[in-house]
């Protein structure tokens, strides 16, 4: 959960392993001049967690420890992306969702032509571009993912891969060994599409962080006369809650989407939560430095009074997290799915320029400013929402296009509906 207008996708710790993939290309030595720079951004990056993370003991971690070892890596770094990599990798040791370091961008982004998530415990391919070099190389939704170059996909640390090998270490092949739903093998290297970008500011790096509008949108579709389907994206405007609720209205359950939600605002949140309830509801506690603050809904005159069936995945964090959880606790709902992302802190970003003119770049630091706790105590953190009912497609039902979760879900709202028809209802 954050408080600021633009938030990061989760960070988990990652090692610097990593850094010995195979890259873009051989980049020239760092500069004595760069070298400094990233210096510079280290003692900056520092001060600004010494000053705002929420913990004044800082999760137990040494920072004169941590950072004196980094100074001494960024000493001896051979390139510009080796110190980058140095930098963000001693930031992700708080092992902290909300709190991770943006470096400067490379001006170029990477279409690796596949994506992968974590179904339970499993990493599967759930999207290929058609006409990418992935697809040429056999790559199919629903492969398990055994490799990706010399790393093993896990849940912890699935999201800082991602992040690492999007911004850090955009990768021109990608060695990638998949496991087929049939149990044969596959190892390929996959060609990605790099694409040449320019940072003139603060706001170019942090679009690259940024889901498209059309992937924002709300979608809702009246299944039957008793039963509205709402698929909700993401945590953002306040407007197109308050349009699916009105739609809502006169159908008898809601069965929400919000499976790939990674959460937003704070305010839209406690304007989601205020729908479906007509009492005040403690949504939670969050704890700084110096304060504590308890954030309630306070009830609609006219909430949305019908079931609640609410579905979630891996991919659900933040927000979302928090959405579900007080469904849960208040009794007021089924939550259907998989387990969710576990990133629900507070984190708030301190941007920062460096250099002049031409030379200038862009960095910032995402910095955990508040734990946050459930009304009955409990962090979300690491663990996230376990549903009431679990319930996961397997690597067949994503090869063929099929959704059981969705399925469920409405089975619980008294709609007899197959996988495949499900999967047709909102696209």
């Amino acid at each position: 959960m954050s408080s600021t207008v633009r938030t990061l996708p989760l960070l988990a710790a990652l090692s610097l392993v990593l850094c010995s993939a195979t890259a873009i290309a051989q980049p020239p030595p760092i500069s004595r001049i760069d070298r400094q720079r990233v210096q510079d951004m280290l003692r900056q990056v520092r001060d600004d967690i010494e000053k705002n993370y929420y913990d004044p003991t800082f999760r137990g971690i040494d920072l004169d420890d941590l950072f004196d070892k980094a100074r001494t890596a960024l000493a001896q770094a051979p390139t510009l992306n080796d110190a980058y990599a140095i930098l963000t990798d001693t930031v992700m040791r708080f092992d902290d969702s909300h709190t991770v370091c943006v470096p400067p961008g490379r001006n170029l982004t990477v279409e690796y032509g596949w994506r992968m998530a974590m179904i339970g415990s499993q990493p599967l391919i759930v999207e290929v571009t058609r006409d990418s070099d992935a697809s040429r190389k056999g790559l199919q939704v629903g492969d398990l993912v055994l490799a990706v170059n010399r790393f093993t996909p896990e849940r912890d640390t699935m999201a800082a891969m991602r992040r690492y090998y999007a911004i850090i270490r955009p990768q021109k092949i990608q060695h990638v060994v998949v496991r087929k739903p049939d149990g044969q093998q596959l190892a390929v290297d996959v060609e990605s599409k790099l694409n040449p970008a320019r940072f003139l500011n603060l706001a170019d790096l942090l679009n690259q962080f940024d889901t498209s509008e059309a992937e924002l949108r709300h979608r809702s579709v009246a299944v039957n006369q008793d039963v509205l389907l709402w698929k909700m994206p993401a945590f953002r405007d306040a407007g197109p809650v308050e349009e699916q609720i009105r739609k809502a209205r006169g159908f008898k359950t809601l069965v929400l989407d919000m499976r790939g939600n990674g959460g937003g605002s704070v305010d839209t949140l406690n304007t989601m939560i205020s729908w479906f309830f007509d009492r005040e509801v403690v949504v939670a506690t969050q704890k700084e430095r110096k304060k504590e603050t308890t954030f309630r809904a306070k009830p609609r005159r006219d909430p949305y009074q019908g079931r609640v069936v609410v579905l979630v995945d891996s991919q659900s964090g933040s927000a979302a997290e928090v959405f579900a959880r007080v469904i849960q606790l208040e009794k007021r709902g089924t939550v259907v799915g998989d387990r969710t992302a576990g990133a629900v802190m507070t984190g708030r970003i301190f941007s920062h320029a460096i250099g002049a003119d031409e030379q200038m770049v862009f960095f910032a630091t995402m910095v955990t400013v508040a734990d946050v706790r459930m009304s009955d105590g409990a962090s979300l953190e690491k663990t996230g929402v376990q549903p009431d009912e679990l319930s996961l497609p397997t690597p067949a039902d994503l090869a063929a296009g099929r959704d059981p979760v969705l399925a469920r879900a409405l089975s619980l709202a008294g709609v007899t509906i197959d996988a495949e028809a499900a999967a047709r209802l909102i696209k």
